[in-house]
């Protein structure tokens, strides 16, 4: 929602005279950071809410405290509490049963609109989540209301999902339109049932904007200023449509398809200290349609994402190893999870399976499965030294969470001391980049090969790479392109 601050939300806030904001999702904090200097300046309070806050939150909290309240639940579970407020910004969990709920707290389902009842700004109410759910967390939404779903990107024209597009790493609804059924589906429906009592302004452009403003609120507006931000808003018709038609352009120009990692520009070959060259046996179309049987691969009812050639892998590295626990940083619903335990378990290892992801899973009924809340670039905080000293060895150590290059390269640094010979860490997926990625970034491998890359250069005396796991079914014929690290 950021960049909208200058034009829409930042003219908003004044001409209301805001003292009262309320943030709901503020992912990385950049829009935040714009709200919290404001507020400062206003004399005003802002309350953040935001179930997974990261660092960068917790230090914009404490940066301006006394004007910042940090609140990490889920909207549905605090809004009604934080009221009432001037202006809320919803920018959350993009599904139909949120964004409907939301509403509700904040207006209530019947009755006269309080005179200053909070002007609310709603973000994402154009493609893709305009008509398609998202669950960042599929169990907080009651599953009468939750749309079929899986894991899956999304693509401008296209009603189904795809292994690569927007947020391929996300659950979405299997199918865009219908009834209760994405974000401006569910603004619509709350409207339709509270009748005129609201003044509304739709921006289609930067995944769209929605100002809902009640009346009552304009009818209080005597010296005409929000009215008059309000009318700057407004789009005519032929601007509209030209609106759309960019909106449409720039989505097609920046559509993020996930691709093998040796796809554009340069050779696929190591370009740090690595000897092994960063390439696979496995033609393109290969490791694409693995992928997509992969997205759809589950276990226990739990998205897996698991390839068979890394499955196999997997379970002979286990039966090598014999783990005295297992890590595994980045888990989803936790398919894998399950699985690791399950194999754990039948190969008579008692130890834990540690699981770490940023969102909560459904709770697990494996005795060995440990499923935890943080976040991967600060493992301190959820597995500390400590604990890590007392698991034992051999510990196997799995990096599946964000595929960027900063994160796998934050658990390399973090795990690295705690390892001793014969200890795996697997860094996961090096064999895809998305195009984003692939524009952005000179070299020709992907986020994790190019942690890969830097580290074995700094530390590669005491690493190896594993050939029997990378090449068991031939050179780099695997996800994790020379991923399959051993301490030595």
């Amino acid at each position: 929602m950021f960049q909208f601050w200058p034009s829409v939300v930042k003219p908003i806030l004044e001409a209301a005279e805001a003292r009262r904001v309320i943030e709901v999702g503020a992912d990385a904090g950049r829009h935040s950071r714009l709200l919290a200097a404001w507020a400062k300046a206003a004399g005003a309070r802002l309350d953040i809410v935001d179930p997974e806050p990261g660092p960068e939150l917790a230090r914009l909290g404490d940066r301006f405290a006394g004007t910042v309240a940090l609140h990490p639940h889920p909207s549905l579970e605090v809004l009604g509490a934080l009221l009432p407020a001037d202006v809320v910004l919803l920018d959350g969990d993009h599904n139909w049963y949120t964004m409907y709920h939301e509403l509700e707290a904040i207006y209530g389902r019947e009755g006269p609109l309080a005179p200053d009842a909070p002007i609310s700004i709603c973000h994402d109410v154009e493609w893709p989540y305009a008509r398609r759910d998202l669950y960042y967390c599929p169990d907080r939404i009651p599953a009468a209301h939750r749309q079929p779903f899986r894991i899956g990107g999304l693509l401008p024209r296209e009603r189904g999902l795809s292994p690569g597009g927007y947020n391929a790493g996300f659950a979405h609804a299997e199918h865009e339109g219908g009834p209760r059924n994405g974000v401006k589906t569910a603004i619509e429906d709350f409207l339709a049932e509270r009748g005129a009592e609201f003044h509304v302004v739709w921006l289609p452009l930067l995944f769209g904007l929605a100002v809902i403003v009640p009346q009552p609120r304009l009818a209080a507006d005597r010296e005409g200023a929000l009215s008059a931000v309000l009318a700057a808003l407004e789009l005519s018709p032929p601007l509209r449509s030209l609106c759309k038609i960019a909106e449409l352009e720039r989505l097609d120009a920046s559509r993020p398809m996930l691709a093998p990692a040796g796809s554009g520009p340069g050779p696929a070959a190591g370009q740090g200290g690595g000897a092994r060259e960063f390439s696979s046996a496995l033609p393109d179309a290969v490791l694409t349609d693995l992928l997509k049987g992969s997205l759809e691969t589950r276990y226990k009812g739990r998205a897996m994402l698991l390839n068979p050639l890394d499955m196999a892998n997997y379970l002979a590295l286990l039966g090598a190893l014999k783990p005295a626990a297992v890590i595994e940083i980045g888990s989803l619903e936790g398919g894998r999870t399950e699985w690791l335990a399950d194999m754990m378990a039948a190969l008579g290892l008692p130890g834990p399976v540690i699981s770490i992801d940023l969102l909560p899973r459904n709770p697990s009924a494996h005795p060995q499965v440990d499923a935890r809340i943080g976040d991967a670039r600060d493992l301190a905080r959820v597995l500390p030294p400590e604990e890590l000293r007392r698991l034992g060895h051999p510990l196997l150590v799995i990096e599946d969470s964000a595929h960027d290059e900063a994160t796998c390269t934050a658990v390399l640094d973090y795990i690295d001391p705690h390892l001793t010979p014969g200890d795996y860490v697997i860094i996961e997926d090096g064999a895809f980049r998305d195009a984003a990625d692939i524009a952005a970034v000179a070299s020709a491998l992907s986020p994790p090969s190019r942690a890969i890359d830097a580290f074995l250069a700094r530390r590669g005396a005491d690493y190896a790479i594993d050939t029997q796991y990378c090449d068991r079914f031939g050179y780099n014929a695997t996800f994790n392109v020379n991923g399959w690290l051993r301490r030595t």
